[in-house]
């Protein structure tokens, strides 16, 4: 009875610490998830792994006891009167497991400082076969013994952080060097496999990228610096990935996580990477360009001013990508714009709620704006020109869906994408009703309820909402808006033979909205922006008067507005100069924000405060006085 009772408790106490082992583990696995490189750098795996091995080793003596309980009548080795195990057993069994222990520890060989130095030594001088090999398997056994799935034939181990950071500097450094060494590789080679050497390398080439990618995937978002180092490194290693081509997937997997989330340094290496990637292999072009929208489309759900210059970022390296191949593109394009239209058909049939915010919010309006810039800087006679008709319909559809006063930001952001197309394409579109309309219907002679110093930004902002829709900000906003649209588009138009014609419509309703409104500020706005359509307009009436064009030849039109455009005119002019002053003032206070974070705070003398003023003054004079030359200022015509 005793002896059973013996066995069911070493059972149940080697059950019990089966449980805790497994349970530790787990805890391990999910604390290596959630840390950054710097902590991963810091613990100690040493001891987790020797706590383990100490578990297995007490579970190993459990199961001989267990199994001399089962053969206590032929070996005697259990004394029945006194009811315990004999000691003798106890330290043979102990004794066994300890040697046990030490015979797989000695097996691998550990890497120390000294041995590192030897090793650089080695690789400065002679870049022989041995020492990389060295190299690369101390620097796997570094990524083993951190990994949560332990390789048992490493023939080195490393133990310390300090020891780890060595090992992944000494690769980074001298690795790719060493490897040109060995291939006989110059700077116009490309095809790594054809190297006579290359077979020779290749299992421990193979070895080492493997490993980069497991400790890429193993830092955090959070560690730039260790990121941009790698990152920087892997682009020299890119070249030899051309002859593993199964490794391209999970690399990749990688890159375009760390450019649609990472910081901006981080994101624009791991874009460099992913466009050597797509230059060299064109067989994951498709997938690359379909997984790359949707991580831009995942990624732009939300605008802010923070979040705003990474999208932007997103944006043009996105159009980068897909301007490497028009045809693959143009698959695409094709689909993913038929489904905006199938977006847009569903809110106007269907005039629900539902299907109304699938078109108005941020996602779709990106869409759009990523499309429109794709095909405005494809070629002439590129397939993707072919999409242009139907995309400026969605967008003009998209303003017709709701025309109200709270989707004015979301109709000046479409109005923006139609002058980008019509300037870059040269393509006539309808863009000032739509402008002219908000003049015609809104009544800003009605007054305000909350007044703000500061006109409202709507370059975040789809929709407006109640509180900002009773501010005069918002109609400050308006009126600014439409002027900085209507003068845009006048300025690219203007050098055409039918500027007149074109604009005289706009001239009647500016004068209309001149006599109904009765706040000074819009209407000198307005008036304004008149004058210089009307300057404009006689200016080309005269010289086309000048001209004998025949309207039939459009070689001869299209040479006239050539000439036009050349020459410069007045309205064009005295756009690019506001473009310059507001290049000026966002250039002033970039850098006056910047000196006021890096300088120190000290105080200024009275004259020192009224020579800065002066010089500022003078800056401003130079603009206005570049402003006054083209003849547009309110007191001249008068």
């Amino acid at each position: 009875m005793k002896v059973k009772k013996m066995k069911q408790a070493l059972k149940k106490l080697s059950e019990e610490r089966t449980v805790r082992a497994v349970i530790k583990k787990k805890k391990i696995e999910t604390d290596l998830n959630k840390l950054t490189t710097i902590e991963f750098f810091e613990q100690d795996f040493k001891n987790n792994a020797d706590s383990d091995e100490t578990d297995k080793n007490t579970d190993e003596d459990n199961e001989q006891h267990d199994s001399s309980g089962d053969n206590d009548d032929d070996n005697s080795l259990v004394d029945l009167d006194d009811g315990h195990i004999s000691k003798e057993n106890l330290e043979i069994t102990s004794y066994d497991s300890d040697f046990s222990l030490k015979e797989t520890e000695n097996n691998s060989k550990k890497v120390t400082m000294q041995l590192l130095k030897t090793w650089q030594q080695e690789i400065q001088t002679n870049q022989s076969f041995n020492t990389i090999k060295c190299i690369i398997e101390a620097f796997h056994a570094a990524l083993n013994d951190v990994a949560v799935s332990l390789d048992a034939s490493t023939r080195y181990r490393v133990e310390e952080s300090a020891t780890f950071n060595s090992v992944v500097q000494l690769c980074i450094t001298h690795l790719p060097d060493a490897f040109k060494h060995i291939l006989q590789l110059d700077a116009e080679s490309q095809k790594i496999y054809k190297s006579r050497k290359f077979e020779k390398i290749q299992e421990i080439l193979k070895l080492y990228l493997s490993d980069l990618i497991k400790l890429l995937q193993s830092i955090a978002l959070s560690n730039n610096a260790v990121l941009t180092v790698l990152l920087k490194h892997l682009h020299q290693m890119l070249p030899y990935f051309q002859s593993f081509s199964y490794l391209i997937k999970s690399l990749l997997k990688i890159l375009l996580k760390l450019w649609s989330a990472a910081e901006e340094t981080v994101r624009i290496i791991a874009f460099l990477n992913i466009l050597h990637i797509a230059t060299s292999k064109k067989f994951v072009l498709d997938e690359l360009l379909e997984t790359m929208y949707e991580k831009y489309v995942q990624t732009v759900k939300f605008v802010s001013f923070d979040t705003l210059p990474g999208i932007n970022f997103m944006r043009q390296s996105l159009l980068e990508i897909y301007l490497l191949d028009h045809n693959t593109s143009y698959s695409l394009a094709f689909l993913h714009i038929r489904q905006l239209a199938i977006d847009l058909r569903n809110a106007v049939t269907l005039k629900n709620k539902k299907n109304l915010q699938a078109v108005y919010n941020w996602q779709y309006i990106n869409s759009l704006r990523f499309w429109a810039e794709l095909i405005t800087k494809s070629k002439d006679k590129s397939m993707l020109r072919s999409l242009l008709y139907p995309l400026v319909q969605i967008i003009i559809g998209t303003i017709k869906i709701n025309p109200t006063a709270q989707y004015y930001p979301l109709r000046f952001h479409c109005l923006k994408m139609l002058i980008t197309i019509s300037k870059e394409t040269g393509t006539f579109i309808p863009i000032l009703p739509f402008l002219l309309e908000i003049l015609e219907s809104y009544d800003f002679n009605k007054r305000h309820k909350t007044v703000t110093m500061k006109p409202i930004s709507l370059v975040c902002i789809l929709r407006v909402s109640k509180s900002q829709f009773i501010e005069n900000g918002f109609k400050d906003s308006i009126i600014e808006t439409i002027y900085h649209l209507i003068l845009e588009h006048a300025a690219s138009e203007s050098h055409g033979i039918y500027f007149p014609d074109l604009y005289a419509p706009c001239i009647i309703q500016l004068k209309e909205f001149l006599e109904k409104c009765h706040v000074p500020i819009y209407c000198k706005k307005m008036k304004l922006l008149l004058n210089m359509i009307e300057e404009s307009r006689k200016y080309i009436e005269t010289e086309r008067d000048k001209a004998t064009i025949d309207l039939k030849n459009m070689a001869e039109i299209i040479n006239w507005e050539n000439r036009m455009k050349t020459d410069g005119t007045a309205i064009a002019k005295f756009y690019s100069s506001c473009v310059k002053l507001h290049e000026f003032q966002k250039f002033k206070r970039l850098t006056k924000n910047k000196e006021e974070f890096n300088a120190p705070v000290r105080r200024k003398s009275l004259k020192h405060k009224l020579d800065e003023q002066n010089a500022e003054d003078s800056k401003e004079d130079e603009f206005k006085f570049q402003m006054k030359k083209t003849g547009f200022e309110i007191k001249a015509n008068k």
